[in-house]
């Protein structure tokens, strides 16, 4: 028998069944996340999520981490003796369908490639016969988060507390969570007589279809995506895209103006970010579509019409562009968008005020939480100018003093680093990341 309906039948004939109100949580295309709260039982529950490493190299044979944390929304203490029925899928392929249980309540798997039959390897707790270990470290062995893609995580709290405390199962809370691991494809860009090493990262889904043009010095790619707008609409979604190229290919990286186009349509301000400074030897472009971009371009049904089930990318420089100021910036791993503006305007040689206003860049709305964050400015050479940090932005807005000591193109990055929910105790650091962009005085 099936161990899902063996499991099912199991909860018809046990005691002290819990209610609670059936909600959903979601997420989509990113590596980690507090997936939103649901009632579980009698309070109001989160389900953090994670993927370890967040990138895994095509054709390696890598182990992966997955975690699950159930806790309390208000306290953020840990929620015990959770059972988790997880369900994965990649696309329409079923990978995994097992009970786990963890007595203190987080719960790790490990899932180690390989081509045999999946394999779980631990003990079951006796009642509803979940796997669980002493350490909250549980081995799976098989082909299931072994390469880079998009994986959905359908999430079932059957029971917590009491091993005995179990949900009606219509009732069962359940979150779903769209997790990414990092798909690396490397290629040389042949420009003339030399070649380039490269590399693409994608952390949505597979790299598809990758050229190399060298007439106007375009890259392009593609990337499986479904277009269903209402899919789009109910979860959380983010598109992030990276491109290294050597420095040393001075006519594409010496540009720091670059015109992107997604299924044809430009790509510019807070959803194209480049970054000279992370890599000594490479420049590195960021496409950084939220759920408002992609919305956009789904309810273009020319677009999508002509889509063929994929996201279609195109970069290339741009040469006798004039830089402009940031007024947005998102960060690299899309949890927040900060909008900012300057006093005077445009930004002028001496003592300025630089307004920082943060927000969820997933839904658009304000953050009711302060932001912890770093801010660095740059000359086109890398010297650092203005350092500032551990700054708080209470509920979201900052003010702060930025002396600029002459003309010219300076990078700008904000790291944020941690949130502090209002009436939670505990930081939230799933949503650190780095906002780059420019600020230009003339």
């Amino acid at each position: 028998m099936d161990k899902y309906i063996q499991i099912t039948i199991a909860f018809l004939f046990v005691t002290g069944i819990l209610l609670s109100n059936f909600q959903h949580g979601f997420s989509d295309g990113i590596f980690q996340e507090n997936l939103p709260p649901a009632t579980v039982g009698n309070r109001i529950a989160s389900l953090y999520t994670k993927i370890s490493p967040p990138i895994l190299t095509s054709g390696a044979k890598q182990n992966a981490l997955f975690q699950l944390r159930l806790f309390d929304s208000k306290s953020g203490n840990n929620i015990t003796n959770v059972n988790y029925f997880l369900t994965i899928l990649k696309g329409d392929k079923l990978l995994l369908r097992e009970l786990f249980y963890s007595k203190d309540g987080p719960l790790t798997l490990k899932f180690e490639p390989n081509q045999g039959p999946v394999t779980v390897y631990g003990s079951t707790e006796p009642f509803l016969g979940g796997w669980t270990s002493d350490t909250g470290e549980i081995t799976v062995r098989g082909s299931v988060l072994s390469e880079g893609g998009l994986y959905h995580f359908s999430i079932e709290i059957f029971g917590i507390d009491n091993v005995r405390n179990i949900f009606v199962p219509e009732k069962a809370p359940r979150f779903d969570s769209y997790l990414s691991i990092g798909d690396v494809f490397a290629t040389d860009l042949t420009y003339g007589t030399q070649k380039f090493n490269s590399t693409l990262i994608s952390y949505y889904d597979k790299i598809r279809n990758f050229t190399f043009e060298p007439e106007d010095l375009r890259v392009l790619w593609t990337m499986p995506f479904d277009w269903n707008v209402s899919r789009i609409r109910a979860q959380n979604i983010f598109v992030h895209e990276e491109l290294k190229v050597p420095k040393s290919f001075s006519e594409f990286s010496n540009s720091s103006i670059f015109n992107g186009t997604v299924n044809g349509q430009p790509v510019v301000g807070r959803s194209l970010a480049v970054d000279p400074f992370s890599s000594e030897k490479a420049l590195i472009i960021h496409f950084l579509l939220n759920k408002n971009d992609i919305v956009k371009l789904a309810e273009n049904n020319e677009i999508v019409s002509n889509s063929n089930n994929s996201m279609k990318f195109t970069i290339r420089p741009l040469v006798n562009q004039s830089q402009k100021t940031s007024l947005d910036m998102v960060t690299d791993t899309g949890g927040i968008h900060t909008f900012l503006s300057w006093n005077p305007n445009p930004p002028v040689i001496g003592t300025n005020t630089l307004n920082i206003n943060f927000s969820d860049a997933l839904s658009g709305s304000r953050l009711n939480a302060d932001v912890n964050y770093d801010l660095s400015i740059r000359t086109h050479k890398g010297e650092e100018i203005i350092r500032k940090n551990n700054i708080t932005a209470i509920k979201g807005i900052s003010n702060q003093s930025i002396s600029l000591p002459s003309k010219g193109i300076f990078n700008l990055e904000v790291e944020v680093k941690s949130l502090k929910v209002l009436n939670l105790t505990s930081l939230d650091t799933t949503r650190k990341g780095i906002a780059r962009g420019f600020v230009v005085v003339s």
